[in-house]
């Protein structure tokens, strides 16, 4: 038998076993084998040099997409357009693309498509493209493959979006947008790569993708996609690019692969255009980026789906199903075998509570098996359902995590079958776990480095650093939908900027780390809501109730509203009902335009390190500007050093309603409260509203510039327990230039001090809180 005659029959042999291979148990139901490129029905040649990737500003101006689009018109089915490099000129310059039935677009070794910089090429309507606003999604692809069966996207070359690159007429980058709309809470309009809507049997083959502005492929609509050996290059920092994004299709299957991205490595969605079934991910490697993730729209359903033989390394996240009641529906019949994760902060993400949008499109996870996982290093794991009547439904065989820390283990309302080897066990509340696991040997990890490229040009890109600041979402847009979770991840040493999006979180903040932001962009703090409903009788106590506790030192919060809403579901009675919205102990703490709402003590500002030995506390400041804080009884009280300026101090019904109560340990105590320019208002009806009454002994509260309403009582103060005890006599209380009808000048209590300019002047801010330190908080950074 001839030499090269059994050479071609051992390829022709390895070839069919490596299809056989492929196909075996597979989900996706086509026989799908390695694909070819066909034969050329035209072959362009490139026109443009770059080098160090970088065109030209002239030409910058001569786009190819015109030929190349005459090209994909004119070409017969089962034939393709190949781009080819000559010599130097290795790039194709090129706007919006549409391929058509059955003509594959074949980019050569060597030679790239460059996406155009100018952001006109891509308008869906006139201006709409390259902006960021409130609606997004104004651009056209680069590549559009729509009700084209048969159609592809070969070779070894490249095709790059360029977003890194300056846009032409601007000054920032596609990339530069996203991360606009992020911190501003709006959308950017920018240029997905290639979407596939209605193209039955398309193939992606061995192309090398770059730098997207937005996702990368995106297919819907689709019964039969398969993208074979291809490479996805992008930036950890490029917000929003995904990498293959299979939605509302059947018959995919994604296989040698090796994608390093901003966003989702692979995410599989469903909606109102139908399932996601019959998926194989097989053989892939992901680097950075969100991982596999499936979700977050599931409401179409996904099914049959396997996930085989993957490495994740670097990525946010490893296996992840997301959704929530807005866009859920049933996730089933889901395998991961033989996945290896490290150097992943969240290696297991199962969560039907990926925002806080509310609905009745239910997220449920049922018969999720997990077989062969090893988990390199340590990380976050969520295990939950959604509540006790639609629970996770997850089998662990075989599944090794090492250097578990289960405090960062969060599980509830979660059937888990656990089987094999392995050493990952999760427990949390109405979690039922079956069977054991023996030690044994965790599975066997190959992982590999990205690819060569060096057939697959580039162009010049701006990467943008690596933005530390803490980004939370409600509607899952950000790095973390809770801001708990945020604060969880910042540095024990500080120094975080945690940025909330509008909308509403029910949590408890605990803010125990030193120089810690929380702010929202929008300057609405009424649209951006940390609330719970704690009280004093279901948490163990008054200071327990809080739904934000801060003591670490130097924290500012801004444009932001905390809640305790416990009395709008109950009664409000005198023992039981106090309700915390926010408790801080912590020093140098700063509130701008902030929203404190409750009823009975809305806020407790506090010392620290006192003892009942009568130890001296340690003096802690609070700087509270532009604030607007409601309540009725006691609702500001505490032994902290406090200053109001220029606060809304707004008094709810209650048939005696007091704002402060501030208290001293010993009468020595360095605290008190300051209002200065405040105005004092309440709810139409409110009567008999008292400035304060002394906790205990030495209270000290001084009322500057203030304009009080109505509401307020003639006395303006009055004591603790009138008849029992005597505290009126042991306080500084103090006014000076009260003004509106509720000032009442000559019938304030004979224990209240009417202060003069000079008097007045010690309790200034700048003055007041400046300590040895020479803190001015009234002067914003």
């Amino acid at each position: 038998m001839p030499l090269a005659y059994m050479t071609m029959l051992k390829t022709t042999l390895l070839a069919l076993a490596f299809s056989f291979a492929l196909s075996a148990c597979a989900q996706d139901t086509r026989h799908v084998t390695e694909p070819h490129i066909p034969p050329a029905c035209t072959v362009l040649r490139a026109k443009l040099a770059a080098p160090a990737g970088q065109l030209s500003p002239a030409d910058e101006q001569r786009e190819d997409t015109a030929r190349i689009q005459l090209a994909i018109d004119h070409c017969a089915p089962g034939k393709a357009v190949k781009l080819r490099a000559d010599g130097a000129r290795f790039v194709f310059l090129s706007g919006p693309l549409t391929l058509k039935a059955g003509v594959t677009l074949d980019v050569e070794a060597k030679a790239a498509i460059f996406a155009s910089r100018n952001p006109r090429d891509y308008d869906l309507t006139p201006g709409s493209c390259g902006v960021v606003n409130e609606r997004g999604h104004g651009c056209k692809p680069l590549i559009t493959v729509n009700n084209a069966p048969g159609s592809g996207i070969m070779g070894d070359g490249s095709i790059d979006g360029r977003g890194g690159a300056t846009l032409l007429g601007q000054s920032v980058t596609w990339w530069d947008l996203a991360h606009t709309a992020k911190i501003t809470d709006k959308q950017q309009s920018c240029m997905r790569l290639i979407v596939v809507e209605h193209s039955d049997n398309f193939t992606l083959y061995r192309i090398t993708l770059r730098n997207s502005p937005n996702f990368h492929v995106a297919v819907n609509r689709t019964n039969g996609f398969t993208a074979w050996g291809v490479r996805i290059m992008t930036p950890k920092t490029a917000r929003n690019t995904d990498g293959i994004d299979p939605g509302s299709s059947t018959n995919v299957t994604i296989t040698h692969t090796y994608i390093h991205t901003g966003d989702d490595n692979v995410a599989i969605k469903s909606g109102k255009a139908g399932p996601a079934t019959n998926m194989s991910i097989l053989d892939n490697h992901f680097y950075t980026g969100h991982g596999m993730s499936i979700g977050s729209g599931t409401d179409g359903g996904v099914s049959h789906i396997l996930v085989r033989n993957l490495t994740i390394d670097g990525a946010d996240n490893g296996i992840r199903i997301k959704s929530d009641r807005s866009r859920g529906g049933l996730v089933s019949d889901v395998t991961y075998q033989h996945v290896c994760i490290r150097n992943t902060k969240n290696p297991l993400v199962f969560t039907p509570l990926y925002t806080t949008f509310s609905g009745d499109r239910l997220p449920v996870y049922r018969d999720i098996t997990l077989n062969d996982v090893n988990i390199l290093s340590p990380g976050a794991y969520t295990f939950l359902g959604l509540d006790a009547t639609h629970k996770l439904g997850i089998t662990l065989h075989d599944v090794f995590a090492d250097a578990q820390d289960q405090s960062k283990f969060t599980a509830a309302d979660a059937d888990i079958t656990i089987s094999g080897s392995g050493n990952l066990r999760p427990a949390g509340k109405n979690v039922t776990v079956t069977g054991t696991a023996s030690p044994g040997s965790a599975p066997a990890c190959q992982f590999v480095p990205f690819p060569d490229l060096s057939t697959a040009p580039e162009a010049a890109q701006t990467v943008q650093p690596e933005d530390k600041t803490l980004y939370v979402a409600a509607d899952g847009t950000g790095d973390f939908y809770s801001v708990e979770k945020a604060i969880e991840a910042a540095p024990e040493t500080g120094g975080a900027l945690v940025l909330v999006a509008p909308g509403t979180y029910r949590e408890v903040l605990n803010v125990n780390k030193p120089h810690i932001t929380l702010r929202s962009a929008n300057p609405d703090a009424s649209r951006t809501v940390i609330v719970n409903d704690r009280s004093a009788g279901t948490s163990g106590g008054t200071l327990h109730s809080a739904t934000v506790n801060v003591s670490g030192d130097n924290f500012l919060a801004e444009n932001i509203t905390f809640e305790n809403d416990f009395n709008k579901t109950h009664e409000q009675i005198p023992q039981g009902s106090q309700a915390l919205a926010l408790l801080v102990r912590g020093d140098r703490a700063v509130f701008r335009n902030v929203r404190l709402l409750g009823n009975q003590d809305t806020l407790y500002t506090g010392s620290r390190n006192c003892t009942p030995d009568g130890s001296p506390c340690t003096p802690a400041r609070q700087f509270f500007s532009h604030c607007y804080i409601a309540g009725n009884v006691d609702f500001i009280f505490g032994d902290g050093k406090a200053v109001f300026d220029h606060c809304e101090i707004h008094s709810t019904p209650h048939s005696e309603g007091f704002i402060t109560a501030q208290a001293k340990h010993y009468p020595g105590e360095d605290s008190g409260f300051v209002f200065d320019h405040c105005t004092l208002t309440a709810d139409p009806g409110t009567t008999n509203v008292y400035l304060g009454r002394p906790w205990r002994d030495d209270a000290t509260v001084i009322f500057l510039n203030t304009e009080m309403g109505v509401h307020i009582n003639a006395a303006g103060w009055r004591e603790w327990h009138p008849g029992e005890t005597h505290r009126l006599e042991t306080v500084y209380y103090a006014e000076y230039i009260s003004s509106g009808a509720g000032a009442h000048p000559g019938e304030r209590d004979p224990h209240v001090h009417m202060l003069s300019a000079q008097q007045a002047e010690q309790f200034s801010p700048q003055t007041y809180l400046r300590g040895a330190d020479g803190w001015q908080p009234a002067a914003k950074p």
